[in-house]
């Protein structure tokens, strides 16, 4: 294979041309004589003619300036000016074009903004008339119906470093280009000889194009390629080849599309990508789904392409129909599919729908266009924008629009040329186009490469508004001109136009002045948020911003009989099912498949089209980043009003409210956790406290765990945004307080302490005698709020750490398990809060407000508000036995209100507002006087009496676990108010069997006498025991076995010894406590160590 290094200079070049090869065009034509000009800009506007005007005075002239549209061309240096097609790197700034010439015929051009320049031109061994690119790969289509394979070292092309290129271990004298594989196409039949009235035979591969990424798990293709082969497809004659590149030898599949030669065949990018449309001289388009197994035709046209006489008001389309030049699937709507031909028109088809009587959904033509259609393709961003190259010499790029029509009206497509490129006379058909970023590509027939750049101001003629009059009532803005148009109006039309221009960074501008404005608006007397009087506006702001998901494969699907048979093309004469999903669509008529491509086109037209790469534009403009966190807070401030005024009209009736969709509402604010949260923090103007108190409140009765998380992560947004302040000195700092956050807190951890315990009743009972002489306050919600309110002003962290164990207990509770387990685990839970608590309060440094919130952290039950904790805490004690620590935890329920001057104002500690004043006291105290108090004397009789009949008859455990109880209850106690209840003793006659009810008063102390009694004769008999371990051990392990059994007594006791060491005015019998416990300490230290008493020596 020749190889050649062409020199830019020897181009061919055109008056006005650049010393590189490029010149600079534009693309709209003007006639000079009548100065009449067709009006791009508005060619959907008011004052648009609707291509009137360029019917009928539109003249063919040399090339006009523009603006909008900037062209730049290239002659490449074909001699025989037989260019045949052209292929794209998606990947790089390089195409190839490829010449029907047996010399030089194969070019490499690179595009640089608004310079093409060709780097290189090779001269391969047969004419080419088809290429395809991917990667380094460039697979051509040749006369000799075979498709040819080359290596391209793009590296070394474009001037990249040669460590960069493929073949760097060659060095810089290596090959550019190499053939790397050579595969021979099959034909339905011998193609030399052809049949009489069929066309001229052809050797040529009509087409060649590389297969996308497949979708795993579709059926294809084969388990026996490998995952990392390249397979493509070639057209030769009515046959669509299916090849692995890494096998030349057979095809992968070979399907018969026609007896007619196919034109264009081209893989569905789309998911799963096994869908290929064909088509060719006979008109007719079919697609291919290679997942079917024998013939793979899934949809076809029942009728071929109309001729061209139809458009010129001939007889219609003729018996073989007009050829297909090319078919385009949209990059955005995996279902639509362009075809174009020597009909000169353009047809899209839903391939939802069955193709009855040929109709497609939409059909263009441009009335100056007389001739065929070459080539076409759609606009890598726009989702309503198609370009077209023909043979007349021209470029056109149509504008797609579904118009608005009544209700229940069958809509209208229409269609707009904003841009257009009328080439000079020396030049023939546009035969190859291709469409990359905001730039098309053409190439003629006569070697003149176009790269058309279109930019915002040509894009803005073709920008879809859905701003009226009537949609923008209520806005408070000045009018702007005659027609009444306001501030609001233009600027969110502004916004259609920049975005359609694809101008991010423009419309990102006028969006964060445009949110600045409403929520700043003061108009009216309500008390509603701004936003929530704009939303309609935010609404359609956050429409033109939205990244629309990318349609999936799985939402639609062909129609089952999508198969019109015609003309006997095919050998059978049934449909074929297809072997996919239901179709989507209910109705296969042409209205049917006419409203929902009105319907789609309107949705992916407006806007940014499917899949669009807003985030990582948004990552390179801060500004755009700035405007869509803007609008999604607005439009998530506005959609949680909405679900609490939906949920609250849902209330009456009893059932779970739900959105549009039947999704319940509140599954909807889960979805959106990690939303609230982050911008309850940066905004807590817009989510105020109470719209989030109501939408934490619909999450709770469903998931609780959601909905404490999603309270608590709100409480840590406005702590964080209150020591910021704080941090700063704002004046401002009391309008993201805490407190604020009362009324979330209380329903977190409703029912707190404060509220009254409907289980258990507000009124005292008459046998009650020591709480019905003791007033209780049933206090309403709003004390309840300012008692939280006050704790949230004194220490918030420790507040939120309630929410947090209840979250541990719910989850906890939630698990299951064993009773006695989870019960441990939930006293661990809140001793491990408690501890939590007390370092919490210590860094507060305001002790005597530590104290108003009466939370003693060392004793857990009183270091949370919620009273569901409180209770599942003391019966987890219940059930652990740990009834020492039941008792000296419920004691400050039984506290009573100490006595505070008049004027020292209500704080909590004070009046009502010790715990003991709530109905929760009740409960507690009840349960102390006539399960715990009983079991806790029933636990020490029983070792008193085993020590009394026989000192030594005990385990060691017994004593220790004994004595350590009544040291906590001796020690721990810092009341020694008691009450006393009457209550039924269920008994049984042992001679009757009769069960006898009795009432008897109990109390919620045990005597601290007999409690010392206790301490001493346990104490003793447990001394005794060690004693006997030294005297009836071995002398080496004797010690060693007492101190086994010491040493865990010894650490609680000195443990709770250094707990009390900074109790503040220790009373004198808590001092004499202390001592007799110290006294013993040092009695059992020795056992501890491991050594014998002194006396004993």
């Amino acid at each position: 294979m020749a190889t050649s290094v062409f020199d830019t200079h020897s181009a061919r070049q055109s008056v006005g041309s650049t010393g590189s090869g490029s010149r600079r065009h534009s693309l709209l034509s003007t006639d000079g004589r009548a100065g009449i000009q067709y009006d791009y800009a508005n060619a959907w506007g008011a004052r648009g003619d609707k291509l009137s005007r360029w019917r009928r005075a539109y003249l063919a002239s040399d090339t006009g300036d523009s603006s909008g549209v900037q062209s730049t061309s290239l002659a490449l240096p074909d001699e025989s000016r037989f260019t045949t097609c052209m292929a794209m790197s998606e990947d790089q700034s390089l195409l190839a074009a490829g010449s029907g010439s047996y010399d030089t015929n194969m070019f490499f051009v690179q595009s640089l903004d608004d310079q093409l320049d060709v780097k290189a031109s090779f001269a391969s061994k047969f004419p080419i008339y088809s290429l395809a690119f991917k990667g380094d790969l460039l697979m051509a289509g040749t006369d000799r119906n075979t498709s040819v394979l080359y290596k391209v070292d793009r590296a070394r092309l474009l001037g990249y470093a040669v460590e960069n290129s493929i073949d760097a271990a060659q060095g810089v004298d290596g090959p550019l280009v190499r053939c790397v594989g050579t595969y021979k196409n099959k034909a339905a039949k011998s193609i030399d000889i052809a049949a009489p009235g069929s066309h001229i035979p052809t050797k040529r591969v009509a087409c060649v194009e590389f297969a996308p990424a497949f979708a795993s798990g579709s059926g294809w293709p084969p388990s026996s390629v490998a995952p990392n082969s390249e397979l493509f497809l070639s057209a030769l004659g009515g046959v669509v080849n299916i090849w692995d590149a890494t096998r030349n030898q057979q095809a992968l599949r070979v399907e018969k599309v026609s007896a007619q030669p196919v034109c264009r065949a081209t893989w569905s990018a789309q998911a799963p990508a096994t869908l290929v449309a064909a088509a060719g001289f006979d008109g007719v388009i079919s697609i291919l789904d290679l997942r079917r197994r024998g013939k793979a035709v899934a949809w076809r046209t029942a009728q071929p392409e109309a001729a061209f006489g139809a458009w010129l008001g001939g007889d219609g389309y003729s018996s073989a129909g007009a050829c297909i030049n090319d078919v385009a699937w949209s990059p955005f709507v995996p279902y639509w599919l362009a075809t174009g031909g020597e009909g000169g028109s353009v047809r899209v088809w839903d391939l939802r729908y069955a193709a009855a009587d040929g109709a497609a959904v939409a059909t263009l033509r441009h009335p100056t266009n007389h001739g065929a259609i070459r080539s076409l393709a759609w606009s890598a961003t726009h989702a309503d924008l198609l370009s077209t190259g023909t043979s007349d010499k021209s470029w056109w790029l149509h504008s797609l629009r579904a118009d608005d029509v009544a209700s229940g009206a069958l809509p209208s497509v229409q269609a707009a040329v904003i841009a257009d490129k009328r080439s000079a006379d020396d030049i023939g058909s546009v035969v190859a186009l291709h469409a990359k970023g905001s730039s098309f590509y053409t190439l003629s027939s006569c070697g003149d490469l176009y790269a058309h750049r279109v930019t915002p101001s040509a894009l803005a003629g073709a920008t879809a508004s859905r701003i009226t009059g009537d949609d923008m009532q209520g806005a408070s803005e000045s009018t702007g001109d005659m027609q009444g148009e306001t501030v609001l109006e233009r600027d969110i039309k502004s916004v259609e136009a920049a975005v359609s221009a694809r101008d991010l960074k423009g419309a990102a501008e006028v969006v964060l002045n445009v949110v600045q404005r409403l929520r700043a608006d003061s108009a009216g007397d309500s008390d509603e948020h701004p936003i929530l009087r704009h939303a309609d506006s935010i609404k359609r702001l956050c429409d033109l911003f939205k990244a629309k998901p990318r349609i999936k494969h799985t939402s639609w699907a062909l129609p089952p009989a999508a198969v019109a048979l015609s003309s006997g093309l095919l050998a059978d004469s049934t449909s074929i099912a297809v072997e996919s999903e239901p179709v989507t669509a209910s109705d296969a008529s042409p209205s049917a498949a006419l409203k929902d491509f009105a319907s789609d086109l309107a949705y992916v037209a407006y806007g940014l089209p499917p899949d669009f790469p807003l985030e990582s534009t948004a990552s390179r403009q801060p500004v755009v980043w700035q405007a869509l966190e803007q609008l999604n807070m607005a439009n998530l401030r506005i959609r949680l009003g909405r679900l609490v005024e939906t949920a609250d009209r849902a209330g009456d009736t009893g059932s779970v409210p739900t959105d549009a969709d039947g999704r319940p509402l509140w599954k909807s604010i889960v979805d959106r956790e990690r939303q609230i949260m982050q911008y309850a923090k940066a905004e807590p103007a817009l989510f105020d406290a109470r719209l989030l108190r109501a939408v934490v409140k619909l999450v709770l009765p469903h998931d609780c765990i959601a909905g404490l998380t999603l309270g608590l992560g709100i409480c840590q947004a406005y702590l964080s945004n209150q020591r910021l302040h704080e941090q700063r000195g704002d004046a401002e700092s009391e309008s993201v307080s805490c407190t604020m956050l009362d009324a979330l807190v209380h329903v977190l951890l409703f029912p707190t302490v404060f509220d009254t315990d409907t289980s258990a009743g507000s009124a005292a009972d008459s046998s009650d005698s020591a709480m019905a002489a003791r007033p209780v306050l049933v206090p309403n919600v709003q004390m309840v709020r300012e008692r939280i309110s006050e704790c949230l002003a004194a220490c918030p962290e420790a507040v939120f750490e309630m929410v947090r164990l209840e979250i541990s207990i719910q989850e906890t509770v939630l698990k299951g398990g064993e009773q006695k387990a989870v019960a441990e685990d939930i006293v661990r839970i809140v001793q491990r809060h408690a501890k939590s608590v007390r370092v919490l309060l210590e860094n507060t440094g305001e002790p005597e407000q530590r104290m108003h919130i009466q939370i003693h952290a060392q004793y857990p039950a009183t270091t949370t508000l919620s009273a569901s904790a409180v209770r599942l805490y003391l019966n987890s004690l219940l059930s652990t036995r740990g009834y020492d620590e039941h008792l000296v935890n419920s004691q400050w329920w039984r506290v009573a209100p100490a006595a505070v001057p008049a004027d020292a104002g209500h704080v909590i500690g004070s009046d009502i507002g010790w715990l003991s004043s709530f109905p929760l006291a009740r409960m507690l105290n009840r349960q102390t006087a006539s399960a715990i108090v009983p079991r806790m004397q029933r636990q020490i009789d029983v070792v008193l009496a085993t020590i009394k009949k026989e000192p030594l008859g005990l385990e060691p455990r017994l004593y220790r676990d004994t004595l350590l109880k009544v040291a906590r209850v001796t020690l721990l106690m810092r009341s020694d108010q008691h009450l006393s209840f009457v209550v039924d003793v269920a008994s049984k006659n042992k001679e009757t069997g009769e069960t006898l009810t009795t009432r008897q008063t109990v109390s919620t102390a045990i005597d601290p006498s007999v409690l010392a009694d206790a301490f001493d004769s346990i104490g003793s008999a447990f001394l005794m025991l060690l004693e006997a371990l030294t005297r009836h051990s071995s002398h080496r392990d004797a010690f060693k076995r007492a101190a086994s059994e010491a040493l865990p007594l010894y650490e609680s006791l000195s443990q709770l010894l250094e707990s009390q060491r900074n109790v503040r005015d220790p009373t004198d019998m808590l001092k004499s406590r202390m001592m007799a416990v110290r006294k013993y300490l040092r009695k059992l230290e020795h056992y501890a160590n491991g050594q014998q008493p002194s006396g004993q020596q």
